[in-house]
């Protein structure tokens, strides 16, 4: 699908994960309260064999990356295609490193990576409004905001999609060329 990423981020260290890395996301997800990058589910820690899944299913049509400060995996970006020449970007930071500006910087990393080596002219975020932090850090890595998709986004509190509730989402973006 894409490329193999494999980038030094001012001594840490940008990666593409593969599902023998499902330690690393175990280990990462320990303090984790809510969902993280890879799905839904599971909210907060990842079992081995959740963190297995959700790699493989990651590698059949997306791809992950790992952000590791030595063995210690401290962020991870995820890039979910969405039509020709554009991806989704997600990113997830491990609790007790946030607000260090990884994110932002990982995240401006990988789009400039995506933008020459991927060949995305378009890369998007999707960011819940309550969600200052990720707000600020999408202005900070370049990105400029494009339109709010009224109930666009889903909770994920219910298995069923019609039992769940449905929140807005804003729509972040960063091209290559002039703005659509």
């Amino acid at each position: 699908m894409y490329p193999v990423m494999d980038l030094d981020l001012d001594g840490l260290r940008v990666r593409t994960l593969a599902a023998g890395d499902a330690d690393l996301l175990v280990e990462a997800t320990r303090a984790e309260p809510g969902r993280a990058l890879w799905g839904p589910h599971p909210a907060g820690p990842y079992s081995p064999a959740d963190a297995s899944a959700a790699l493989r299913a990651w590698e059949a049509e997306q791809v992950s990356y790992g952000v590791l400060d030595g063995a210690l995996l401290v962020a991870a970006l995820g890039l979910m295609p969405s039509g020709p020449g554009e991806a989704e970007l997600a990113y997830w930071v491990r609790p007790e490193r946030r607000r260090e500006g990884l994110g932002r910087r990982a995240v401006r990393a990988v789009t400039d990576w995506a933008h020459a080596h991927a060949g995305l002219a378009r890369v998007w975020l999707e960011i819940d409004p309550d969600n200052a932090p990720s707000r600020r850090l999408a202005e900070g890595a370049g990105y400029r905001f494009e339109e709010r998709l009224p109930r666009h986004c889903r909770s994920w509190l219910a298995d069923d999609p019609a039992a769940d509730a449905w929140h807005d989402c804003l729509i972040w973006t960063h091209e290559t060329g002039p703005p659509r």
